[in-house]
């Protein structure tokens, strides 16, 4: 939410730059932050995943949280996509590539 702000705030600026005609400063400045963002985004995803591993070491891990009837159901009635999103829901942080191995697997 603060790096959303940020991003506006600086958004603003550079437009008011480029108004007064001071593209060059617009520019580089537009660029920082684009580079920034990119940077904490990185960080936050890395401490997610590791939060993430911290309680769910491994794969069976997190199939032994999931209600695997329940994605199993959904997967045979309503397709993958569907059992994904479910086992998602019911595990959050649990990344797109390991909920689809796991409703492969179930």
């Amino acid at each position: 939410m603060v790096m959303w702000i940020v991003n506006l705030v600086v958004l603003l600026g550079a437009v008011l730059l480029v108004v007064s005609g001071n593209y060059l400063l617009a520019g580089v400045i537009l660029l920082a932050a684009t580079v920034t963002d990119s940077v904490v985004s990185s960080i936050r995803r890395r401490r997610i995943h590791a939060e993430f591993r911290e309680r769910f070491p491994n794969s069976d891990d997190v199939a032994r949280a999931l209600d695997r009837e329940k994605i199993r159901r959904l997967r045979d009635n309503e397709g993958k996509v569907q059992a994904v999103r479910q086992a998602r829901r019911d595990v959050p942080g649990l990344p797109l590539v390991e909920a689809a191995n796991l409703v492969d697997k179930l």
